[in-house]
């Protein structure tokens, strides 16, 4: 007799009640369509939500699940341009990471109609001794803020460390440039409802993500992980807005290596919750004040601080531009300091044509 896959039964519930929920979500604001004034997708959505991925060490190892809203990909063609700068100091009883990521998502979309829509995008991690360091310690100094021993380190490395937790000696030292990596993705969007005067617009999306490059300590090198999800946008007031989304990945399963002898080897969690809240305040029609919180769920199940969830914060502007529109935004970790990033910052672009 077989064993029972008892991941898989959880991941087949999981899906279910999502499915459900949507589906629930739908029916609700169809009944309710015929009660309250029709809107555009633009209407309840505003200018929108950052376009950031969470910047914690673990989430950007796999599929770090994109949460678009509706209207996210508008009729025909258009292409964004992501760039992320993070500075990660995670410092726990049987690790170290200290460097910095930079992260790059190039995207082209198409959308059919208002409601259906595809997007494929390329994402490439690569982890350095950047500059930051110095500015984060200063800032720190100024506003009394504890260094947590980032102090009592040269600035600028490059390194992973994994140490003995009986003993505190160090097991093995490796560059931070061995976790790069890179893949594609596709993402397919269909918006349910753009919503009404009282319910907002809802969106339902799928993703799959082929892994180009794995990082060093994955024994595949092609890994392919799945998504799924709802978004929700909608517009309380003249300048209010708010928006929220809720994603499931599934990732394919990765062996890893150990980095030297005696070094337990990083076992991932097989699937994962994130999810994403943010308010929006519209100064002008063209320039919105945005604030955001980001919730990854764990992603590694073995050591400690690491296996936590990640909880970020993203402070920052959108500007409608003729040339499109730009965003930008500072990125702070919150609640779980030890698997975040420290310190980040985010600029993008984006363009109808």
């Amino acid at each position: 007799m077989q064993p029972v896959d008892t991941q898989y039964f959880s991941r087949i519930r999981v899906i279910r009640c999502l499915f459900i929920v949507m589906s629930l979500i739908f029916s609700a604001f169809v009944a309710a369509s015929g009660y309250a004034q029709k809107l555009s997708y633009d209407d309840n959505r505003g200018l929108g939500k950052f376009d950031i991925r969470s910047q914690s060490p673990a989430q950007s190892l796999r599929l770090n699940m994109p949460l678009p809203i509706p209207g996210d990909i508008k009729p025909g063609w258009g292409t964004r341009i992501g760039l992320t700068w993070s500075n990660v100091w995670a410092s726990g009883t049987t690790y170290l990471l200290d460097y910095e990521m930079f992260d790059t998502i190039l995207s082209l979309d198409y959308g059919f109609n208002e409601r259906l829509g595809l997007e494929l995008s390329f994402e490439n991690r690569h982890y350095f001794g950047g500059a930051m360091d110095g500015l984060i310690q200063e800032f720190h100094d100024l506003f009394g803020i504890d260094q947590n021993g980032r102090d009592e380190v040269p600035k600028n490395r490059k390194v992973i460390q994994r140490f003995d937790p009986k003993t505190g000696a160090t097991l093995s030292e490796t560059s931070a440039n061995e976790l790069d990596n890179n893949g594609l993705s596709l993402l397919i969007n269909y918006n349910l409802t753009p919503g009404t005067e009282i319910w907002p617009s809802v969106n339902v999306f799928g993703i799959v993500r082929y892994g180009l490059t794995c990082a060093d300590i994955c024994a595949d090198n092609h890994p392919v992980d799945f998504g799924l999800g709802t978004g929700l946008a909608k517009r309380w007031s003249k300048n209010w807005y708010s928006y929220a989304a809720l994603g499931y990945t599934l990732y394919e399963s990765r062996k890893t290596h150990a980095p030297a002898l005696g070094v337990e080897p990083i076992e991932f969690e097989h699937s994962a919750i994130s999810g994403l809240f943010a308010l929006s305040y519209h100064w002008t029609p063209n320039f919105s004040l945005v604030g955001q919180y980001l919730y990854s769920g764990p992603d590694i199940k073995n050591i400690a601080e690491m296996n936590k969830a990640s909880q970020e914060v993203d402070f920052g502007f959108k500007w409608k531009t003729s040339v499109g529109l730009l965003e930008f935004a500072v990125i702070e970790n919150i609640v779980n300091f030890d698997n975040s990033a420290d310190f980040g910052l985010h600029g993008g672009w984006s363009y109808i044509f």
